[in-house]
């Protein structure tokens, strides 16, 4: 259970990787805007976690707080989202370009990576939460 060791930060390593492939409609999608991200793999690191688990996390303010199994559903989140964009927002620590993942699972998931360009090669977690889905009212 890397990805669990990780998440809770019991664990020597500071990174895992969640994926080694970055399938069709990302490299094409990506390739559209002048992104090659051939060689790409997706990877979490401590630092995302501790991030994310500061602002939605059980101990935050968040009023859907995260818990370990919203963390686990992060390659199903990538492999089987509703919805995907290659954002022009970029993160406030190294200025790069993200992209969201969407996916609703009784919860609208929002999973987010930045594009680490150079040797990295790598789109790194920064952040995942959650938002109740609004009923209809009856």
């Amino acid at each position: 259970m890397e990805l669990v060791e990780l998440i809770h930060q019991d664990c020597d390593y500071h990174f895992a990787i969640i994926d080694n492939e970055i399938d069709e409609e990302l490299l094409t999608k990506a390739k559209e805007l002048g992104i090659d991200l051939t060689g790409y793999k997706h990877v979490i690191e401590t630092s995302g976690t501790r991030h994310s688990e500061s602002r939605h996390g059980k101990e935050s303010a968040d009023r859907s707080p995260l818990s370990i199994e919203d963390y686990l559903l992060i390659p199903y989140i990538i492999k089987h989202r509703d919805s995907i964009e290659i954002s022009n927002h970029r993160t406030k620590k190294h200025g790069l370009k993200t992209i969201l993942y969407r996916k609703t699972i009784g919860n609208q998931y929002v999973y987010v990576e930045e594009i680490r360009i150079g040797r990295n090669k790598s789109l790194a977690f920064v952040s995942l939460y959650k938002r109740p889905i609004k009923k209809a009212s009856q």
